[in-house]
């Protein structure tokens, strides 16, 4: 009877030492949160070993996620995966629809991200207007003025230059039967009179030689030759000055004149206010459904697989494993216990009882070699 009672002690003994030593090996993992001193010397075994070696956790989760949780394939094949691409899709096409059926005009929209738009918009016009037209300019003045014009402006001009001869001598004609070019017509046939016949002029100045000199003048501008002699000096002229390159019609005042006054009407013209205050769904009504059942699928395929291609560099520059380890370190150690132990509760008390069941075989078998 006492040997049984010997052994029965001896394995409570072993279960008690046993279950309490692994129990107080788990506690040690995480307690004390930091380290204890007697003085200023530091208990053994304080803190935890975990929190003891967090930073090293924290570095070694990192690395074991992004090795062998968050890979670049593994994400790859996630996003490539038809129930995720159908998701997405489902998802921008929703959104799209409801910004293109939207009301609000396109100034509220843009207002929060571009304040100002109307002003900020036509001072980029009026500078891209400048340097574009300074530069058009700039090309056009090394050229020359029948290379601006080509073949077929030069044979136009060339054209209208008959036009214009007659135009000028059906004016020429006018000119002399009206007032002032009668007054101009009398004064130069009297200055002609005094200089050229002197004492004869008296005895001519009561002739009305306009009325003899008009009807001569006015036929010489009806003549076919003298049409025919100032087309073609007009014509010759012009072919002359076509060979002058465009910079010697223009100076840098006029250069600049000329710009100005180009792209203020233009710019002033822009009806920019009017199409910021117009409504969104004003600009897509025609084209909604392309827009939400063509071209979203195609960009959010599009988009995925570019994104995919780059995962690798993605992953890299993210630095998963950085962010991770940065987490741990900021989680407080006593909630970073609370996860560990919300996770492996059982098998933490598994350990304990198996702690305990060791030591009570032990203490069986040293039971029976006490009694033998």
């Amino acid at each position: 009877m006492e040997g049984l009672i010997k052994i029965f002690v001896m394995i409570v003994i072993g279960a008690t030492i046993g279950g309490v030593t692994n129990f107080l090996a788990i506690k040690m993992l995480f307690r004390p949160h930091e380290p204890k001193y007697i003085g200023s010397v530091r208990i053994p075994f304080t803190p935890g070993l975990i929190p003891k070696r967090r930073d090293e956790l924290a570095s070694s989760l990192g690395k074991t996620v992004v090795k062998h949780l968050l890979t670049p394939e593994g994400m790859r094949k996630r996003l490539l995966d038809d129930q995720i691409s159908s998701h997405i899709t489902h998802f921008a096409q929703r959104e799209v629809h409801a910004m293109l059926r939207s009301e609000k005009t396109v100034r509220s929209l843009i207002e929060p991200l571009y304040p100002n738009a109307e002003t900020r918009f036509l001072a980029l016009a009026d500078e891209k207007m400048r340097e574009e037209l300074t530069k058009v300019i700039a090309e056009v003045k090394t050229r020359k003025l029948y290379e601006l014009l080509g073949e077929e402006g030069m044979d136009r001009v060339r054209a209208l230059i008959p036009e214009i001869v007659e135009a000028l001598l059906v004016k020429s004609e006018e000119y002399f039967y009206s007032p002032e070019g009668e007054a101009q017509l009398r004064h130069m046939v009297d200055s002609f009179v005094q200089r050229r016949l002197g004492f004869i002029a008296g005895f001519i100045q009561n002739m009305n030689l306009v009325e003899m000199v008009r009807p001569e003048i006015v036929n010489i501008l009806r003549g076919s030759s003298t049409r025919t002699g100032m087309t073609t000096m007009i014509t010759r002229e012009f072919e002359r000055f076509s060979e002058k390159s465009v910079d010697t019609l223009l100076d840098e005042r006029l250069e600049a004149r000329l710009v100005d006054g180009v792209v203020s009407e233009v710019v002033t013209r822009l009806p920019i206010g009017q199409l910021l205050d117009r409504s969104v769904c004003t600009y897509t009504r025609d084209v909604e459904d392309q827009v939400v059942e063509e071209l979203v699928p195609k960009g959010v395929t599009l988009v995925i697989e570019r994104f995919t291609d780059q995962m690798e560099t993605i992953m890299d520059r993210l630095k998963i494993d950085q962010i991770v380890q940065e987490q741990v370190q900021s989680l407080d150690t006593s909630y970073l216990e609370e996860i560990v132990l919300s996770i492996s509760k059982r098998e933490f008390r598994a350990i304990t009882w198996l702690g305990a069941l060791l030591g009570g075989m032990i203490g069986l078998i040293q039971g029976l070699i006490a009694i033998v």
